[in-house]
């Protein structure tokens, strides 16, 4: 296709994460020499973060796995052989027919995972799994879909759209993009220097909060506390949107609202700023202050992050910020968070739920996720399944436990690391007949299974992308394949060929994976052409304010439900009410005894992404090896020094790691970033403590010890 020795260029997406920046990669010889921004990008300004920039280390690693392998030895002890893709798909497909067979298409479980996407191939997937007569699972219950259900049960939907453009006031609650969308933060700096104003609000002082105009630290876990405290303050003073919250929701006069935060709620407690001072460590003071700043700023916006889950009271606390933001007004407004069509219209028949539903037939085009309209007959967490349509992590691994899954494949995902308690995780999947794992590397999980498939790295795929969150424009780009490794292959070619494999030729009639694209954007008129055409995208949806003016919301009665009928109708509280965590100083004051210390997870870096990237050399100089941050004062008294190994224990487990001396931090907290396959957090996590209405477990935060070795 090129001559050799010759330098081409590529524009495609980058797929380190989920903001899809776009990229341009120079290649020669099937070798990526250079890759950059793309210059004049309205989202990126050009900019990559450090796992952008680092593609060429990412394709070309050393250490991939780049051919199926077989295990020849007992599971887990990684002796594989190589075999071929044809072997491996035949194998695969007579497992999982003789399990269907055998018990039903549900013994088969199809796990996803956040390294294969969210976007087309997830839609693929879903596809697969429909014809199959079956749905995905995993995946949803560690991170998202916890809050976009919390909010799509206050007011139909998920706002993605944070209006950097005309705000006057930011506030980044659990979020830190710094991490998380680096390219982003030029929005919230440009916004500043126009004279926005930065709030932070976060267990540790570093990055973005040492830039913020005002910081709050907050103790893990206890958000909903200040959440309910600024409520409290706005509702008495009278600060509320009245004409907004009469109109347009379902508690005009706030009558049901203040009652519950007055203290006519089940723990007969009123939420005052004082209440929360005492629980969550920010003076009422300064609560008052951020909830009149908050409320008589028109143009203001909240973006929470991960950092709001993790815990039991992950619905409590997403449906509050969702109360926050209703009570002021402050939704699909100008300089506020805005709904925008989160994906471009796509054909329901691509998804064929009517091969689970006889003669379903789905009449609108599907936006964002394809959620069946049943509750499958294994999901105890319908509110989960509601949020993706996947099947909520503990009904999957519960499954697995109770021997119930004959055959596991799992993609873009690594649960023996990945999910609280691996030890528990491990046991499950052990009960599993047979398990494939298709991924780039050997990972803790592909050294578990029978087969391991090689997947392509996002430099290796061709594949539509409209899935972005830290600035979500609504736009499809086009990721187009720049180089080809080994025998890799896109997760999206893996369900083509598995589909063909399993007999599935209607649904899957052609190798070619632009078919689908085509098939997959029929109601929009975006075809795989066309995106060739512009690499810099095809708009499709304009950004519009207050369309709830015209179109209500998506709730019974076109109304927000600041009092949600639809979880008090499930047994559940109508109102957010005060709840902790499972492990907390409060929630058990005996345990703290022995295990003094609150114990926290996040993200390690803007170079990692979970578990993925340890093995590239740029990004492993940026952090070689896993820490644990602590407060200088506590570590003298501890007589720790920076660099010293310590043992942090829970009650469950213990793992060794250096100390990182860091006042960003509480003297009584420690911060464990999360991924470290040798410093594993998830050792100490909760893996058995659920919010009923999520299925999240509180697996971010616990009680522990730290001592020096």
């Amino acid at each position: 296709m090129y001559n050799v020795g010759t330098i081409h260029k590529v524009t495609t997406v980058c797929g380190g994460c989920h903001n899809m920046c776009p990229m341009i990669v120079e290649v020669k010889d099937n070798q990526v020499i250079h890759v950059s921004g793309v210059p004049g990008d309205t989202r990126t300004g050009g900019a990559l973060c450090s796992k952008g920039l680092a593609s060429a280390q990412i394709v070309h690693d050393p250490r991939r796995l780049l051919q199926p392998v077989k295990r020849v030895g007992p599971r887990g002890s990684g002796k594989f052989k190589q075999i071929s893709w044809d072997e491996a798909l035949k194998e695969i497909a007579e497992k999982m027919l003789a399990a269907r067979e055998e018990a039903g298409p549900h013994s088969v479980a199809f796990i996803r995972g956040q390294a294969a996407g969210w976007g087309f191939p997830w839609d693929m997937l879903q596809r697969l799994t429909h014809v199959f007569g079956t749905e995905p699972g995993m995946g949803g219950s560690e991170c998202f879909v916890p809050r976009a259900v919390a909010e799509a049960l206050t007011y139909g939907g998920m706002p993605n759209y944070m209006d950097y453009e005309n705000t006057d006031l930011m506030i980044f609650w659990g979020n830190q993009p710094a991490f998380s969308g680096a390219p982003i933060l030029r929005k919230i700096f440009d916004a500043r220097d126009r004279g926005a104003k930065l709030v932070v609000i976060d267990p540790l002082c570093f990055h973005l909060a040492v830039q913020a105009d005002q910081f709050y630290q907050v103790e893990p876990g206890t958000d909903l506390a200040m959440m309910l405290g600024m409520l409290y303050e706005i509702t008495e003073s009278g600060l509320w949107d009245k004409e907004f919250v009469d109109k347009f929701t379902n508690d005009p006069g706030l009558v049901q609202l203040r009652a519950h935060l007055h203290g006519d709620n089940k723990l007969g407690i009123a939420f005052t700023p004082e209440w929360a001072e005492g629980i969550c460590g920010i003076k009422a003071s300064a609560i008052r202050a951020l909830a009149d700043q908050y409320a008589t700023t028109k143009r203001a916006f909240i973006q929470p992050g991960h950092g709001l889950e993790g815990r039991m009271n992950v619905t409590h606390t997403n449906r509050a910020l969702a109360i926050l933001r209703l009570v002021t007004g402050h939704l699909d407004g100008p300089g506020c968070e805005v709904f925008t069509l989160p994906s471009p219209p796509r054909n329901p028949a691509f998804f064929m739920e009517d091969k689970v539903i006889k003669d379903y037939v789905r009449k609108e085009p599907v936006v964002m996720f394809a959620v069946p309209p049943y509750n499958p007959p294994e999901v105890t967490y319908p509110f989960q399944f509601m949020g993706q349509g996947m099947l909520p992590t503990p009904d999957v691994l519960r499954q697995m436990q109770e021997g119930k899954t004959r055959v596991a494949f799992v993609q873009g995902g690594n649960p023996l690391l990945m999910l609280p308690q691996p030890k528990v995780t491990r046991e499950a999947f052990d009960k599993v007949d047979f398990l494939v794992v298709a991924d780039p590397y050997m990972s803790e999980t592909a050294q578990f299974a029978d087969i391991v498939l090689p997947a392509a790295t996002y430099l290796e795929r061709t594949e539509p992308e409209w899935f972005k969150y830290h600035y979500w424009e609504s736009k499809v780009f086009l990721r187009q394949k720049a180089v080809q490794i080994g025998e890799a292959w896109p997760d999206s070619k893996i369900i083509i060929e598995l589909g063909r494999a399993l007999g599935f030729t209607d649904a899957f009639p052609s190798e070619d994976v632009t078919w689908y694209i085509d098939e997959l954007f029929k109601p929009s008129g975006i075809t795989y052409e066309k995106l060739v055409q512009n690499p810099k995208g095809i708009e499709f949806a304009p950004i519009v304010y207050r369309k709830y003016q015209q179109e209500g919301f998506m709730l019974p009665g076109g109304k927000a439900q600041i009092w949600s009928d639809i979880l008090a109708g499930a047994g559940f509280d109508g109102l957010p009410i005060w709840e902790d965590s499972s492990e907390s100083l409060r929630s058990k004051p005996e345990l703290a005894k022995d295990y003094p210390f609150i114990v926290f997870t996040g993200r390690a870096g803007p170079m990692y992404v979970h578990c993925q990237r340890r093995t590239i050399p740029w990004l492993r100089e940026l952090q070689p090896e896993p820490l644990v941050m602590i407060n200088p004062q506590k570590a003298a008294e501890l007589g720790i020094v920076d660099g010293d190994l310590t043992v942090v224990e829970s009650r469950r487990g213990k793992i060794s790691l250096r100390a990182e001396l860091n006042r960003a931090i509480q003297p009584n907290w420690l911060y464990v970033p999360g991924g470290w396959s040798d410093a594993n957090y998830n050792e100490l996590g909760i893996e058995s403590d659920i919010d009923p209405v999520s299925s999240q477990a509180n697996y971010m935060m616990c009680l522990g010890r730290i001592q020096k070795v």
